[in-house]
């Protein structure tokens, strides 16, 4: 592991992998989706979170930098710097990778290998760093695209590049060897798998840390770190979070009455947005679920703190049976959408958050996650206590054990290490 981390959020122990250069090539291409895609920036940050310090300036001899390049169709390929003088702090860096927008074009994937290259890597790697190279595809580009450019990065002996192949383009062999012609002929650096979640498993992000960082070096300060944290978190893109609250018997009363001073205190510390249709910040919704029949909304998206305080103040605690695949559905049938109208904004990214221990109904579980990707949802899980159903947890996080935020009891969640370790992830 990258962090030794305590309760409390902050780090004793640091990964140190010296002087290294890594550049993501992800594709936003429009068969790939906006779940998927937003995967692929999940994927990017839980492998940099592995891999210690940042670089604290472009031109230092040490730690680390990162650069990204996501593409869609010939002229949209846009990217975070190797060099950029901003990216020094690991929260810079994923507000700058969360800040990157589906393009949902073509896929002119050659091209965007020359692109990294010629842009990121040639006038800008330095001298006795590392060049790791992270393609992420799904085997689809434009047939107008230049394929020889596939080995484009391959001219360069100081880089070395690793290709991720998703989805069922691979079962055939010449997409096969596509893929293995992007890794440069090395069959050993080229991966394929059958889903985008796969890239947040934990086991895969353990095989691309020793891969990126194989001989890493652990140094433990004399006095524990201090956790960076955004002034304020969800401003540059928009952000609906929806709260999905398991309002069964084993909540009970007294972690009902922190988990509505929890999520108003999420609101207090979000940017709200300004309108309804602002093209940033954050609006919050808020669904109760117990069995079948029994979800309450509390309040649909919205930008008032008004209503936020007044709804949260007025809803009572169900005290039941839990059932969370209705709950699901009602939450996209009647937050999401109301008859025909999408109730999102456009390009914002939709988050459920699920205050949930796991034991729950779990039937028809997996169509309801299939709904959940269908309005392309991103998820996050909030469980506390020892007796939890860690199968049904994984399940709602859609495979992303990262996702899953644990305590033993609610309250450690109002705390300022815990709590802002949630905000920087669901920002």
């Amino acid at each position: 592991m990258s962090y030794i981390r305590e309760t409390c959020g902050c780090c004793d122990c640091e990964k140190h992998c010296g002087a290294m250069d890594i550049v993501f090539v992800i594709d936003s291409s429009e068969s790939v989706g906006l779940t998927n895609f937003t995967l692929e920036k999940n994927f990017v940050i839980n492998t940099i979170n592995r891999l210690g310090s940042m670089a604290p300036e472009p031109t230092s001899t040490t730690g680390t930098r990162v650069g990204v390049v996501q593409y869609s169709h010939n002229g949209t390929f846009e990217s975070i710097r190797l060099d950029d003088p901003n990216i020094n702090s690991m929260t810079a860096f994923k507000t700058a990778v969360k800040n990157l927008r589906w393009i949902a074009g073509g896929t002119f994937t050659p091209s965007a290998l020359k692109y990294a290259y010629d842009n990121l890597i040639r006038d800008s790697k330095r001298a006795r760093s590392k060049v790791s190279v992270v393609v992420v595809t799904d085997g689809r580009f434009d047939p107008r695209d230049d394929d020889n450019q596939l080995t484009y990065l391959c001219n360069d002996p100081a880089v070395v590049v690793n290709a991720i192949g998703i989805g069922d383009m691979f079962d055939t062999r010449h997409d096969s060897e596509t893929l293995v012609s992007i890794a440069c002929n090395k069959k050993d650096r080229a991966t394929e798998m059958r889903r985008y979640s796969d890239l947040v498993a934990d086991e895969f992000l353990e095989k691309m840390e020793t891969v990126l960082c194989p001989d890493p070096v652990i140094k433990c300060p004399d006095l524990p770190c201090t956790s960076e944290l955004d002034s304020a978190p969800c401003v540059a893109r928009p952000v609906d979070l929806v709260f999905l609250l398991d309002g069964s018997e084993r909540l009970g009363e007294r972690n009902f009455l922190l988990v509505r001073e929890f999520v108003q205190k999420v609101a207090d510390r979000l940017v709200l947005a300004r309108t309804r249709t602002d093209r940033e910040r954050a609006r919050l919704a808020l669904m109760e679920f117990g069995k079948e029949s029994e979800n309450r909304v509390a309040f649909s998206l919205t930008h008032d703190p008004v209503q936020i305080v007044n709804n949260l103040t007025a809803l009572q605690y169900l005290d039941s049976s839990s059932s969370v695949a209705p709950g699901i559905i009602h939450a996209i049938n009647n937050i999401l959408v109301r008859g025909s109208a999408r109730q999102t904004r456009p390009n914002a990214e939709i988050s459920f958050v699920f205050i949930t221990d796991g034991v729950t109904n779990s039937d028809n579980l997996d169509e309801a996650i299939s709904a959940m990707r269908r309005y392309e949802v991103v998820s996050t899980v909030i469980a506390t206590g020892s007796d939890v159903d860690q199968e049904i947890l994984t399940k709602l996080a859609m495979g992303d054990q990262h996702a899953i935020f644990k305590a033993e009891k609610f309250s450690d969640f109002l705390r300022s290490g815990m709590f802002d370790r949630f905000i920087q992830w669901v920002c």
